[in-house]
């Protein structure tokens, strides 16, 4: 049965007509029939089959059709990726960066590309997926320039040369303003030329300002410095009116009626007002200023007191922990001799420790002296 169903499969991959009697394509042998599957010669393994009959191997003959059957599989589904729908090809996620010469931009599963002046289009298939990413660009761009290398994983890194002769930055990849969702920005390239970046807009910048704008900028500069310079001589001469004369613009010295005259304008009521005003806000800012001294002096006492107070409290700590070693030491022959007896491990009181006993008498002595005096506060 089983000879029987490898001759049956043998027919199946390829029909032929038998050839003439006594004649043979190869080796009517197990192994001439192997050779025929490996070169896909159908015919020729069907005849070596019937003429060596039950004398073949039937596990080699098996394992030549397995890789028979293999190739076959390839071929049937190449033909099935032809006959895909191109309304269901999938676009591949991919990130861009840019320089201001170049743009930069990282495909998943893509293969081969062809790059127009202002359109980029990926194409590439694996098995049965078939991928297509097109990028209508923002900005024209050189092809003969780009550049493309495929990385592993299905990966593919494509450089487009921007057809600029000048460096320059693109607020955006495409030309739609729309970002694609399997669109992102590759920020480990673009980090790189951040820098550069900066330079090019900086450049950009000054290159879109009007013509003459700068000269024109500085014209009104030096007209409002001009400006701001009177002002202050003026307002020089206005402080200066209380003396008994007052230069004139061309020398000299002016008539006693003018300098009465150009003091009463001068000492308006709006002008001593400003100048009020001016000692108010000294005022202000010295009382201020004042305040801000004496908050920082006090929060330096407090942190000098503060940090007495802590030293205080570890000596303390430190005078306790010499107390309770003592006082462990002096149990220690009471542990001898009374094994039911159980010490605490840290003792909080040390009735063995001369000092410690001092020290507590003489805190209970304060304490009296201290309520008395409050009760006799009280009797007054």
């Amino acid at each position: 049965m089983l000879r029987r169903a490898v001759l049956v499969l043998a027919a199946a991959v390829y029909a032929a007509a038998e050839p003439p009697a006594g004649e043979f394509c190869g080796e009517p042998s197990t192994k001439g029939i192997v050779a025929a599957l490996e070169t896909d010669d159908f015919k020729c393994a069907l005849s070596l089959i019937k003429a060596v009959g039950v004398d073949v191997n039937v596990n080699e003959v098996m394992m030549g059709l397995r890789s028979v059957e293999g190739r076959v599989k390839e071929i049937k589904d190449a033909v099935k990726a032809t006959q895909h729908d191109p309304t269901k090809f999938m676009a591949p996620a991919h990130q861009w960066a840019q320089s201001g010469g170049e743009i930069f931009l990282s495909v998943k599963f893509a293969h081969k590309w062809d790059a127009p002046a202002t359109l980029v289009v990926v194409k590439a298939s694996k098995a049965e997926k078939r991928f297509v990413l097109e990028v209508p660009l923002l900005r024209e761009i050189d092809p003969a320039a780009s550049s493309y290398v495929t990385a592993s994983v299905g990966r593919m890194t494509i450089t487009l040369k921007k057809a600029s002769s000048q460096r320059e930055w693109w607020p955006r990849l495409n030309k739609d303003k729309a970002k694609p969702p399997n669109q992102g920005v590759w920020w480990d390239k673009q980090e790189l030329y951040d820098k550069e970046k900066e330079e090019v807009q900086k450049q950009e910048k000054a290159k879109g300002a009007p013509k003459g704008l700068a000269s024109k900028l500085e014209a009104m500069k030096k007209k409002k410095t001009a400006a701001a310079a009177d002002a202050e001589v003026e307002q020089a001469k206005r402080e200066d009116m209380g003396a008994d004369e007052a230069p004139e613009a061309g020398g000299g010295e002016a008539p006693q009626d003018d300098n009465l005259k150009s003091d009463k304008n001068d000492r308006s009521p709006f002008t001593s007002a400003v100048k009020r005003s001016d000692k108010r806000k000294k005022l202000a800012h010295s009382t201020t200023q004042q305040a801000k001294e004496k908050l920082v002096e006090e929060a330096r006492e407090r942190a000098t007191k503060e940090q007495a107070r802590v030293k205080l409290d570890i000596e303390d700590l430190d005078r306790k922990l010499e107390w309770a070693y003592k006082q462990i030491d002096a149990d220690i022959p009471k542990d001898a001799a009374d094994p039911a007896w159980d010490p605490v491990d840290v003792p909080s009181e040390f009735p063995d420790v001369p000092e410690a006993q001092a020290a507590a008498e003489k805190k209970t002595k304060k304490k009296k002296k201290k309520k008395k005096a409050k009760k006799a506060e009280g009797d007054l």
